[in-house]
This record gives C-alpha cells, sequence and structure tokens, in this order.
C-alpha cells in the first residue's frame, strides 16, 4: 500500500518575513483555514486561529499591545498570548471568575508550529496535540545549495484567482511560454521548438515527490538541462543549466489558500548578474529609493501574470463546472502536468479541498492588482502613498500659480511673469495626472482611460 500524502502535516513558506508589519496582525488563509499572524512579546512569530472565543470576530481586526505584547481583539478586548492562552478579560467584574474563564480550555486558541527559513516564515497547519513534535520530524523545502548568491534577489508573492492544481500543472508545462506570452522578452510562437525529452528521473513518492528532466522549448534554449523538482506540498524548484556555463534557479512556492485561490511566492537568481551588465540602468537603481526601486520592478511582471491568469482561470472555470471533460495529453511537452497529477492522484488522493463551480470573475476582479499584490506589499504601499503625496503637491501648486497669474493679470507690467505661472500650473497639472495614473498601475490592470480592457498582446 501506497503511503498517503497528509496535507494539515507538512511545512508551508505562507508570507516572506519583509511583507509582515511588527506592529499589527496579518490574516492569513491557509487550506481554506483562517488563521492570523502575530509577533508576540518574545519576538517570536505566531500562527493561531483567527478567531476570538468570546464572540468569533477576527483577531487579525485588531492590535498588538506594544507594553506586553498580548493579541489584543478588537471587539471587546480579550488579550492573548503567544501559546494562544486568554491573558486578560477587560469586562470581568470579579478577579476569581476572570481567573477561572482565563484557565477555561473554551478561552484557548489554537496555535500551530511556525520557524523561519532562508527570508520565509513557514507554518506547520495541524491543530493535533502533537504538531509540535511532529514537525520536528519533518524539514520544509527550502532553496538549493547554490555555488552563487541567492539572496542577491527578494522574495515575491501574490495571491492569484486561480487554483492549486491548475498553478502547480502550469508551472510543469514550461511550453506554454511561447504561445501564452507571445511578445515578453523571447517568447513568441516562431521560436518555439518541440521539446524532445521530458522525463523522471529516479523514484516518485509521497513524501519527496518527484523530478523531471526536459530539453530546451525554444531556439534561445533547445540545449540547455533543465531540472524540474515538485517537493510536497508545494514547492517547484527548476534549474537552467546553459551550454556557456551560466545557470537559472526559480523557485516557486504554490500555496493552497482557498478555492479557486493560490498563493504565489518566488524569487528567480543567477549565476550570471544581469543588472551589473547595463551600467545605466544599474547607475539609475542605484538611485532610487529603495521602496520605488522594488515597486517599478514589480511592475514590469504584471503583464506576465496578467497572461497567466487569463488562461488559468479560464482552466480553473472549466474544470470544476465541467468534471466530465478531461485533458488530451498527447505530446512529450505534456509529460510534466502527467507526473504531477499522477503524484495528486497516487499518493495525496486529489486536491487539498474540492474546488467546485469556481465562478468565472469579471475583468476588474480578476485583474485587479491591490488584493493581489499592493496591499501585501509594504514596497508597493509605500509607494502609493508617495505617489499620492505628489499628486495632491502637484495639484494644489497648479491652483496657488494659476491664481496668483489671475491676480498679475491686470498689472501688464506683470504679463511674461503671469505666462510663466500659468505654464508652471499646466505643468504641475500635468505632473498631478502623470502620478495618479502611475498610481492606477498598482490597483488595476484594467485602464483607468479609454475602453476597459485589459491588452495582453500587441
Amino acid at each position: 500500500m501506497e503511503t498517503q500524502f497528509l496535507w494539515t502535516q507538512n511545512w508551508y513558506p505562507v508570507i516572506p518575513l519583509s511583507y509582515l508589519d511588527v506592529s499589527c496582525p496579518t490574516a492569513l488563509t491557509l487550506l481554506d483555514k483562517k488563521l492570523v499572524i502575530w509577533r508576540d512579546g518574545n519576538q517570536q512569530w505566531r500562527v493561531m486561529d483567527d478567531v476570538c472565543p468570546h464572540r468569533l470576530v477576527q483577531l487579525s481586526l485588531g492590535s498588538i499591545n506594544s507594553e506586553d505584547g498580548t493579541l489584543v481583539c478588537r471587539y471587546h478586548g480579550w488579550c492573548f498570548d503567544g501559546s494562544g492562552k486568554c491573558t486578560k478579560i477587560p469586562m470581568s467584574t470579579d478577579e476569581k471568575l476572570e481567573q477561572i474563564a482565563r484557565q477555561n480550555q473554551r478561552s484557548k486558541i489554537t496555535t500551530y508550529p511556525t520557524q523561519i527559513l532562508q527570508g520565509l516564515l513557514w507554518v506547520w497547519p495541524d491543530h493535533r496535540p502533537s504538531a509540535f513534535a511532529d514537525c520536528q520530524l519533518k524539514q520544509p523545502a527550502t532553496l538549493p545549495e547554490c555555488d552563487f548568491d541567492s539572496d542577491s534577489t527578494d522574495w515575491f508573492m501574490s495571491d492569484v484567482p486561480v487554483g492549486y492544481r491548475v498553478s502547480v500543472e502550469s508551472s510543469f508545462d514550461p511550453s506554454h511560454a511561447q504561445f501564452l506570452h507571445e511578445g515578453l522578452m523571447v517568447f513568441s510562437p516562431q521560436t518555439a521548438i518541440p521539446m524532445q525529452e521530458f522525463q523522471q528521473v529516479g523514484e516518485m513518492s509521497a513524501e519527496t515527490g518527484f523530478t523531471l528532466q526536459h530539453t530546451g522549448y525554444n531556439v534561445y534554449n533547445q540545449n540547455m538541462e533543465a531540472t524540474r523538482t515538485f517537493t510536497p506540498p508545494c514547492s517547484n524548484t527548476t534549474i537552467y543549466r546553459h551550454p556557456h556555463g551560466r545557470t537559472d534557479v526559480f523557485q516557486l512556492y504554490f500555496v493552497p489558500t482557498q478555492a479557486g485561490y493560490c498563493r504565489y511566492i518566488g524569487k528567480f537568481f543567477s549565476s550570471e548578474n544581469f543588472l551589473a551588465k547595463n551600467q545605466i540602468l544599474s547607475l539609475v537603481f542605484k538611485i532610487l529609493p529603495p521602496d520605488i526601486r522594488v515597486s517599478l520592478q514589480h511592475l514590469q511582471g504584471y503583464k506576465l501574470g496578467d497572461q497567466d491568469l487569463r488562461a488559468l482561470h479560464s482552466e480553473d472555470v472549466i474544470c470544476t463546472t465541467s468534471p466530465e471533460k478531461n485533458y488530451y495529453l498527447p505530446t512529450v511537452s505534456d509529460a510534466g502536468v502527467i507526473a504531477f497529477r499522477k503524484w495528486l492522484e497516487k499518493f495525496a488522493g486529489g486536491e487539498p479541498f474540492e474546488e467546485e463551480n469556481i465562478k468565472e470573475l469579471s475583468s476588474e476582479q480578476l485583474y485587479d492588482r491591490w488584493h493581489r499584490h499592493t496591499k501585501h506589499c509594504p514596497h508597493c504601499r509605500n509607494t502609493v502613498l508617495r505617489l499620492e503625496k505628489i499628486r495632491s503637491f502637484c495639484q494644489s501648486s497648479a491652483i496657488l500659480l494659476l491664481i496668483v497669474a489671475l491676480i498679475l493679470v491686470p498689472f501688464r507690467i506683470a504679463d511674461q511673469f503671469s505666462l510663466t505661472l500659468i505654464i508652471l500650473a499646466g505643468l504641475t497639472f500635468l505632473g498631478s495626472l502623470t502620478s495618479d495614473n502611475i498610481r492606477h498601475l498598482f490597483l488595476s490592470s484594467v485602464p483607468r482611460n479609454g475602453l476597459p480592457v485589459v491588452k495582453l498582446y500587441s
């Protein structure tokens, strides 16, 4: 009998540390379970059920007591420590009765094992009493060891309206890039070549997953050696070794959050420093404030992400609303999808939770960037706030300059000065519009001007 994979008895990376705010709790959904992340008085990151036992309000709406580091419920002020134990009930009028209430198991919240590795917070989402002992027997699927710096790039995180299975399958289907991402980088149907090899290496198992080797899929990488390793529950480690010596590593995590949604956490790093090759771009990036530099990099990836979303969401909808329809996978390039589906059915008994009748989202919902990424990312949030300040300043300056110019109009001696002020008012008003348009790019892919249609291809 095959060893069965248990979804809750595994380590999941749930968020980069750089995305967390030590001053307030953070809501999290994992395996369709609502959780809350916060840092307690011992400077330890904690994860527990996102519900106050008093009136069942989400604790992620609350705050962190600056004096003792307890998590405070926003509704009635109940306080909880890092173990989930209630430490204070403000509305209690009797100290002994309060102590009895706090010691009652019904006032305690379930907490989950956590650890920090490689800049990520990991969670073991098993509620059993043995969870803290069980988690010691298994290691998370971390980045592979490399001869070059894996810290040269930051983690990126995005919550997307695409289910877990479809998301992982796409990452084991590299040949789609030539067609789905036409017009971006080197991707084009004209440069596509059939994959000659795509096969499993070694054994497939419940705990270790599987590894595949494959050849290139376009004229630029046809001679590379590539491996894709799935490590349960959600890791895809892809390594490209090019004949001229360069090695590229893509580390992707597909964290199952809820039906129809998945959290993507990933980073790309290489033995070759691409930025150093372009001295002008390198200089610009050094001059820019860190928030703007990082947020501009994040903006660059949206078009590729939007192309993925359009296709994968439609696949999700069809698969869940028409279960009688099955994939037809006749080519070598389909081997990655076949391997993952085999592991999923053989060892995990299917998906982590049922995904039925996924509703098709509108363009406004599908291409929403605020909920997908910006609200989570401190760099992008800070850039949005900065752009709003610039917009407000430019707008106020334009009005002030125009008023001064109009006051000076009756004085003919000041004609030239008035004209200069009017030109400056026009320029600052243009600056206000420009900053507002850039700000919109962090909120949605749907254009704010013209037709509300997302242009994915030229």
